[in-house]
């Protein structure tokens, strides 16, 4: 028999958690128009596969790539998992609000069309940016288990895929109306993520140093007191944005590693429709993605990752005493990471701040499973 809370959806345990703290009758509306924005998104990234599928037929047809047994009559098909879409569907959702653009109340009210359509337009093209750059740190981590596809080799589509995207991207770099700081935060964010994958080969080290000592000895105190000082409490570069938040475990690093990107990924927004999205609803992004990081992403990929990477959910999983003190601190330190980004949103951002509370739920149920 499960737990109570497993049996109780993530997303309704979060909407009745926000419900009962709020107290707002606009949270309706607002869930309405979460739908609506998500099924935007979708099909945004659903036309954008179309497009890598197109290219990747003719690199079959071009015999540079060859069908899987059993679909030599297929069309060429992709599909490539990942959670980098939701930090661009609460901006798209922020600029329905700011457009007045909202379910129930729509009607009857002046809508900035116009800026909804915009809107819509640099969000495919920073959804382009997103999944180019997701997948070009993939390919460099030789990790091609979220590429799906009836062709192979499968390293070589990646690698199609991914340049299908960039393509994109400067297609909308070089347009006459495309502000040039767009493209600056878009270099920003890949200069600082390719840092940071020549940095994983010392956190590799790190973690090895503690798997080569032996317990209780002086090398594996010594190995603990370096992930601590060189990972876990790293000074914080760059982040000038997050003074407020470089007292949370991981941060510099965490930041360096998934943070930059959406914070360009926003500033993009900003630049290219020229209308600022807050910075309490940017702090709040930023620091919501860092902690589903931990909470979700690195706490799945915890049995690959235990051995080889370092990361907060390897970190604390290894020096803790136990299972149970490990997983305490995960819990508490993306506890942490959300809290925070929950002070940092708008009162009245109730997608966001749902959005935050869906994190958490999820995080709660994927790390009570940890090592058990």
């Amino acid at each position: 028999m499960g737990s109570v809370r497993s049996r109780i959806p993530a997303t309704a345990r979060a909407l009745v958690g926000h419900l009962a703290e709020s107290r707002d009758p606009r949270v309706a509306t607002m869930v309405l128009l979460r739908n609506e924005v998500e099924s935007e998104i979708a099909s945004m990234t659903e036309r954008l596969f179309l497009s890598v599928e197109r290219d990747l037929q003719r690199a079959r047809e071009a015999g540079e790539l060859e069908s899987v047994p059993g679909a030599a009559d297929e069309q060429a098909r992709f599909d490539y998992d990942t959670r980098l879409v939701l930090p661009a569907m609460l901006a798209l959702g922020r600029i329905h609000v700011e457009a007045g653009d909202v379910p129930l109340v729509r009607l009857g009210r002046e809508v900035d069309h116009g800026l909804v359509a915009r809107g819509r337009e640099t969000t495919r093209n920073v959804v382009r940016a997103l999944l180019d750059g997701d997948m070009r740190d993939a390919i460099n981590d030789d990790e091609y288990e979220d590429f799906e596809t009836n062709l192979r080799p499968r390293e070589r589509v990646a690698e199609l895929a991914q340049a299908s995207l960039q393509e994109g991207v400067e297609e909308w770099f070089e347009r006459e109306e495309t502000p040039e700081e767009v493209r600056a935060a878009y270099e920003r964010a890949v200069e600082l993520s390719e840092r940071h994958q020549e940095e994983d080969e010392a956190f590799r080290e790190l973690l090895d140093r503690f798997h080569e000592s032996a317990p209780d000895s002086e090398e594996r105190a010594a190995a603990v007191e370096a992930i601590r000082e060189e990972y876990k409490f790293a000074d914080s570069d760059g982040a000038d944005l997050f003074e407020s938040a470089t007292d949370l475990p991981y941060f510099a690093t965490q930041y360096a590693r998934v943070g930059v990107l959406y914070e360009d990924m926003l500033n993009m927004y900003e630049a290219d429709l020229g209308m600022p999205l807050g910075e309490g609803f940017k702090r709040a992004i930023v620091l919501m993605v860092v902690g589903a990081q931990i909470g979700l992403d690195d706490t799945d990929d915890y049995p690959e990752d235990r051995g080889t990477q370092l990361t907060p959910v390897t970190a604390e999983l290894n020096v803790a005493d136990s299972p149970d003190v490990g997983r305490a601190r995960v819990r508490k330190i993306t506890n942490a990471y959300l809290d925070r980004a929950d002070e940092c949103a708008d009162d009245g951002d109730h997608l966001t701040r749902i959005a935050i509370e869906y994190i958490r739920q999820q995080s709660l149920d994927r790390i009570e499973r940890l090592e058990s």
